[in-house]
């Protein structure tokens, strides 16, 4: 369907909309609302419009899940561990979903290793079949498709390096080969 999907956010609600038509007089339709705890974000429209992948957070992790845009057919993607974030998903052209994940379960070293690092896995459709496709000591985040099917993220690079706010911009094929700044 035709409209601008977003997330929106207040004290009282955290949800999914879809604005349409995209003019003046359009009007605001939630999809999908959090509920009390949670947070909704992330949304990553499939490419045929008729479905969606956005995370989800509740009282204890972060979850990908996918819906179509008419709020039918909510199911959750990741299929991790209860004390495993997933989120930051897309899909892939080759059907397949890449997401960010703490499966990798190390830590950022200037805290001590006390917050996970994020780094890119994939997965079937249906959640099954993660593979990890980086390997990093520091986050890899915002993963999206470019129009050739490799993958564009940054890097958070900050290990020996003077300040640790360097985000490097990275593309690699879609099987994690190829990795190059």
């Amino acid at each position: 369907p035709e409209g601008v999907y977003g997330f929106t956010t207040s004290a009282a609600t955290n949800e999914i909309a879809m604005f349409s038509p995209v003019r003046p007089d359009g009007k605001l339709a939630t999809i999908f609302a959090a509920g009390r705890p949670g947070l909704v974000a992330d949304v990553d429209l499939h490419w045929d419009a008729g479905r969606f992948l956005f995370t989800k957070a509740d009282a204890t992790n972060w979850k990908v899940f996918e819906m179509r845009p008419d709020g039918s057919g909510l199911r959750q993607v990741s299929q991790m561990p209860d004390d495993v974030d997933s989120f930051d998903a897309c899909y892939l052209p080759n059907g397949k979903i890449l997401y960010d994940s703490t499966a990798c379960f190390h830590g950022v070293p200037c805290v001590g290793g006390g917050d996970l690092v994020g780094n890119l896995f994939t997965s079937d459709a249906d959640g099954k079949n993660v593979r990890q496709i980086c390997f990093d000591q520091d986050h890899n985040w915002c993963p999206t498709v470019l129009n050739d099917g490799r993958l564009l993220y940054t890097r958070w690079e900050y290990s020996d390096l003077p300040h640790y706010f360097s985000r490097h911009l990275f593309h690699m094929n879609p099987d994690g080969t190829n990795q190059t700044e």
